[in-house]
């Protein structure tokens, strides 16, 4: 039996034993996928998705922005204050930081985020809501320290909650 077990798990051990592999980072990592116990990292990742498909949504649907190309409106927020500030908020636990000389690569990857197939339903939502302005109420743009408006941040929070209800509600219809 011990054999067994022993066989069981090699592949494992031996793709952990790797030089270059990090216990520390191995195991964290198998504690945020541990059922129920969702690690700070696992919610921020879920997050920073459908935080980018509202806000380019929203940019989109801005009258200001009606004749733009997506390149061009994606490019011009990951430029801005409010982009940087949220990037290094969903990456700090990663230790990254927003880079001034990655700005094509941020560019091409919302872009890609944007066109994946496992964003269509969040696209769709936030069409449907009409960005965020049907999803959290009256007065949800709010005046930064450069007298520019941005959406509120408890919107994100709440269209969150709402998908994942809706997904809760779903799940439940199906079984």
């Amino acid at each position: 039996m011990g054999k067994v077990a022993k066989d069981k798990w090699d592949k494992v051990i031996e793709y952990l034993t790797y030089p270059d592999r990090d216990p520390q980072k191995v195991l964290s990592l198998l504690k945020g996928c541990d059922q129920g116990n969702q690690s700070n990292y696992d919610i921020n990742r879920a997050s920073y998705s459908l935080n980018i498909i509202a806000i380019v949504t929203q940019k989109q649907l801005d009258p200001e922005n009606k004749d733009k190309t997506l390149t061009h409106i994606i490019r011009h927020w990951v430029k801005s204050k409010d982009f940087i500030q949220f990037y290094n908020i969903m990456k700090k636990q990663e230790n990254i930081t927003w880079d001034k000389s990655k700005l094509e690569d941020y560019t091409k990857l919302l872009k890609d985020l944007w066109y994946s197939k496992s964003q269509s339903k969040n696209k769709e939502y936030f069409k449907k809501m009409d960005g965020f302005n049907k999803t959290a109420g009256a007065n949800l743009l709010e005046k930064d320290s450069n007298e520019e408006l941005r959406p509120k941040a408890k919107i994100i929070e709440k269209t969150f909650d709402k998908i994942k209800q809706n997904e809760r509600r779903s799940r439940t219809n199906v079984s």
